[in-house]
C-alpha cells in the first residue's frame, strides 16, 4: 500500500504533462493571404492562394501545390512559374499548363 502511495504523485505529474498543450510560437507575423476557389471548364476545381506582400501565388490543382511568381499585368493578375501560367481578372481566370489548351475557370459560389 505504501508503494502505491509513493508512485501516485510521479504518475499524476507525468499524466498532467501529457495533457498540457505546447506553447504557441511567438514572433511569427500573420501573412496576408487571399484565397479563391474556381470551377474550371474541364470539370476540375482549383484553388488559388494569393500572397500579395511576397508577390507569390499558389495554385492547388489535383492535390498538388504549384508556387507561381507574380508578373506585371496591364489589367487583372498574372502568375507564372514557366510551364504554368494563371491570368485573370475579376471572377475569371485562364489556366495554361505547358502546351495544353488553356482552361477557363470561374469563382465558385
Amino acid at each position: 500500500m505504501k508503494i502505491a502511495l509513493l508512485l501516485l504523485p510521479p504518475l499524476a505529474l507525468a499524466l498532467s504533462a501529457c495533457s498540457t498543450p505546447p506553447p504557441t510560437p511567438q514572433g511569427m507575423p500573420d501573412v496576408p493571404m487571399n484565397r479563391a476557389h474556381y470551377a474550371c471548364s474541364d470539370g476540375t476545381d482549383i484553388e488559388m492562394r494569393f500572397f500579395p506582400l511576397q508577390g507569390v501565388g499558389v495554385l492547388i490543382r489535383h492535390g498538388r501545390n504549384h508556387e507561381l511568381q507574380q508578373q506585371p499585368a496591364a489589367s487583372g493578375f498574372l502568375y507564372t512559374n514557366g510551364p504554368i501560367r494563371v491570368q485573370g481578372k475579376g471572377d475569371e481566370l485562364m489556366l495554361a499548363i505547358g502546351r495544353m489548351v488553356p482552361i477557363t475557370c470561374r469563382v465558385r459560389d
